[in-house]
């Protein structure tokens, strides 16, 4: 979601603003004039922000946990159904399996032993419904939109029903599927960006699971079987796996009977058993040669897991602040201000952390002229260490944090932003009120606090270095330099 801050918004009233005052008020002055513009009137009456959340009622259907949000403005129902599992999970179905739940996901709308892909694609369209299936690192979903009357509703459940209970995965779709992908890969060869992050997770995660991109590889996609896809779904797409959000036009009693209805669908299954925790990897160089004018580079380090403690989410929120103004996709954070604007080494540089179920990672990346590349990264990692050191300043943090306070209620705008909320503290099994906490969390933030958050997370001798390009960067110098004191070269 793109946030603003509020000199952009007062940038973008006075551009919007001037033009028609002069065009059509002859008493506003067009001459130029060294005297500020009078503060907007309705500024004046700022009030303290006020984020309404909707009731989000939580019962059990069978074992399994659902939210409920009824929305009543608009007749849409929205429902998801997550499965914790995941293509982590692709290599208990078969060893190098990669890709397995990737292609359950896709083979999920493809026709049922009912109703071949055409037919489901037409039920769909005259039911004015979408169906879709997706698979993550640690979760799948079903996702499922109607009206909420009863005849298009009740139609569509039974279309979504029939879905996730009777996929054909024919054998001839799997082959044309397997061959599309292929092309994929192939023109994923020409893509130096995405080589540079394949090897980049290959880098810091080893043999774990998190190392394979969901999608698979070329070789693990063209073996993938007929019943793997049965097993998989069988495994862990069960009740004992599931997690369900339901938000829209519906009352109580009807949204207990749908979840009802979904959960029988699903077989009872065992409950997926937690990933091992990955071994952080040591401290590297690693290029990849590749016939380029510029060099691709990817920075960073093991970061950290999903949590529900308190604290921790305070730590995280100081952090993220913290970050943004260092590596954020602003123009005027740190390392675009550094690499792009002064330094000329790239059009874009930004970076944050990535967390899973088991510990993520942070990555900072961007791309440069193959004979600059040494000294981009360089500079890079002076900028970083040398805001560790100095930290960032109260006028910066105070802009992140308004930036993010209005910005905040749109992730409760629509009804999509709000299933999706919820269907986030659902999976996490985090409180309703984790919604309001936010401000309360951002508020909090000291700056003391926010640059020890960057000093704890930022962690430059750990770092692991990627680069793809013609002529390899000699790097050898720098992880001796990452562990001393920083240089004042920011």
């Amino acid at each position: 979601m793109k946030s603003f801050t509020l000199k952009s918004l007062s940038f973008a009233l006075l551009l919007c603003t001037t033009p028609v005052l002069a065009n059509h008020h002859s008493h506003v002055q067009t001459t130029t004039s060294n005297t500020p513009l009078p503060v907007l009137d309705s500024l004046s009456d700022d009030k303290p922000l006020k984020l309404k959340i909707p009731r989000m009622e939580r019962f059990d259907v069978q074992g399994v946990p659902v939210i409920f949000t009824q929305i009543n403005e608009l007749p849409i129902l929205d429902i998801s159904m997550t499965f914790k599992g995941g293509s982590a999970k692709d290599d208990t179905i078969r060893p190098d399996g990669h890709g397995i739940a990737h292609m359950t996901a896709i083979m999920m709308t493809q026709g049922t032993t009912n109703l071949d892909e055409n037919e489901f694609d037409e039920q769909s369209e005259l039911l004015g419904a979408s169906f879709g299936a997706a698979a993550y690192l640690d979760t799948f979903t079903f996702d499922f939109r109607s009206l909420s009357d009863d005849k298009a509703l009740n139609s569509a459940l039974d279309l979504f029903v029939e879905m996730i209970q009777n996929p054909s995965f024919d054998e001839n779709i799997l082959k044309r599927n397997q061959a599309q992908l292929d092309v994929g890969f192939e023109h994923e060869k020409q893509n130096p960006s995405h080589l540079a992050h394949l090897a980049f997770l290959q880098t810091m995660y080893g043999t774990h699971p998190y190392a394979t991109p969901i999608i698979g590889t070329r070789q693990s996609v063209s073996i993938i079987q007929r019943d793997d896809l049965i097993a998989y779904k069988n495994n862990y797409l069960t009740q004992s796996n599931a997690h369900i959000t339901i938000t829209g036009d519906i009352g109580h009693k009807q949204a207990h009977a749908i979840a009802n209805r979904l959960v029988s669908t699903l077989p009872k299954g065992d409950k997926v058993s937690d990933l091992p925790a990955p071994m952080p990897p040591t401290p590297q160089h690693v290029h990849i040669p590749y016939d380029s004018t510029q060099t691709h580079i990817y920075i960073g380090h093991m970061g950290e897991k999903e949590t529900k403690d308190p604290k921790e989410w305070q730590r995280r929120t100081n952090f993220s602040l913290g970050n943004a103004v260092l590596a954020g996709g602003d123009f005027n954070a740190y390392l675009m201000n550094e690499i792009r604007k002064k330094g000329g080494y790239t059009y874009g540089i930004q970076g944050g952390m990535h967390v899973f179920d088991e510990r993520g990672y942070y990555r900072i990346y961007f791309a440069t002229q193959t004979d600059k590349a040494t000294e981009a990264i360089e500079k890079t990692l002076n900028v970083i260490n040398n805001t560790k050191k100095h930290g960032i300043t109260q006028s910066e943090l105070d802009l992140e944090r308004t930036s993010r306070q209005y910005a905040h209620p749109m992730s409760l705008a629509t009804n999509l932003a709000i299933h999706h909320t919820a269907s986030t503290l659902g999976y996490n099994d985090l409180p309703d009120n984790h919604i309001n906490d936010y401000l309360v969390r951002l508020d909090k933030a000291t700056l003391d606090d926010v640059n020890h958050a960057l000093n704890t997370y930022i962690r430059p001798d750990e770092f692991i270095i990627v680069t793809i390009g013609k002529e390899k960067p000699n790097l050898s110098h720098l992880f001796d330099k990452l562990k001393n004191k920083p240089t004042d070269d920011k």
